[in-house]
């Protein structure tokens, strides 16, 4: 949206013919990597969408000249910048929140969202390909600190990769993240306990979140059991399993057929007996 856009006054007051000597020299820029920024320079949208959506997107200046370094990405096979000081801002308050329906979190690909911090802030998040998070456009010209705790930038990060691992048909480890701050990034989403999907740009992923915080990869588990062949383990055919509450029994081939899809009314998987 139009209005969702700003420029610097500083950008605004430079010329194009200005703006290379302008760049810490340090950098080494030259002219063919502005070519993009040229040719879209009254067009914050499409410089936007370059930074936020790009590959190998980076940063580098000098922490006491930060307005004089650039933004750089891979684009079409070379490498592009940005000067750091003409970077658009954007308006969070024109922006859709991320929030799930009846457990069910649809989001926009290439599409940018407003994410509100615990304390009250207001950022602008981006999903790209299954990836959820601060948009390189703010996140890379922040403030520099790696606090843990409150700080916002460490928590914006952990929701993130949590979101983006669970968009991505990942399963969101222990190891990584507690339980405890799983739940608490799914409940900031409307996503309570129980089956829940997430779609983002990388396909549709399904998985059960129990009270505790610990996630099970539904699509994963489903693969798992459709793979094995139950009657070389042990079972026969037209036994039935019992998944999520809708039964399955073994098909000739020794192999039951589970789908996502499929409407679940329970939590749980039942095993039929077995003779070994």
């Amino acid at each position: 949206k139009q209005d969702s856009l700003s420029i610097s006054d500083a950008a605004r007051g430079f010329s194009k013919q200005s703006i290379a000597a302008l760049i810490d020299k340090n950098a080494n820029i030259s002219n063919s990597e502005l070519a993009y920024y040229f040719a879209n320079y009254n067009n914050s949208s499409a410089i936007l969408d370059a930074i936020n959506f790009g590959e190998n997107v980076s940063c580098g200046y000098n922490s006491d000249f930060k307005e004089y370094g650039v933004i750089s990405f891979d684009l079409n096979g070379s490498r592009q910048v940005v000067p750091n000081y003409a970077v658009p801002k954007m308006n969070t308050s024109t922006m859709s929140g991320i929030c799930a329906a009846n457990n069910s979190l649809v989001l926009s690909n290439k599409s940018y969202y407003s994410w509100t911090t615990s304390s009250g802030g207001k950022y602008t998040w981006t999903v790209n390909n299954g990836r959820i998070g601060w948009a390189a456009s703010e996140s890379l010209l922040a403030e520099n600190t790696n606090q843990k705790g409150t700080n916002y930038k460490w928590e914006m990060c952990k929701a993130g990769n949590i979101l983006s691992d669970l968009a991505q048909g990942k399963s969101v480890w222990g190891y990584l993240y507690s339980n405890e701050e799983v739940l608490s990034v799914c409940e900031k989403v409307r996503i309570s306990p129980g089956f829940f999907s997430i779609d983002a740009g990388a396909g549709k992923h399904t998985y059960l979140l129990q009270e505790s915080g610990k996630t099970i990869n539904v699509d994963a588990k489903i693969k798992q059991l459709n793979d094995i062949n139950w009657i070389e383990i042990g079972y026969k055919e037209g036994d039935t399993f019992s998944v999520y509450g809708k039964e399955y029994a073994i098909d000739s081939s020794g192999h039951i057929n589970v789908s996502a899809e499929d409407e679940f009314t329970s939590t749980e998987i039942k095993y039929p007996s077995r003779s070994i």
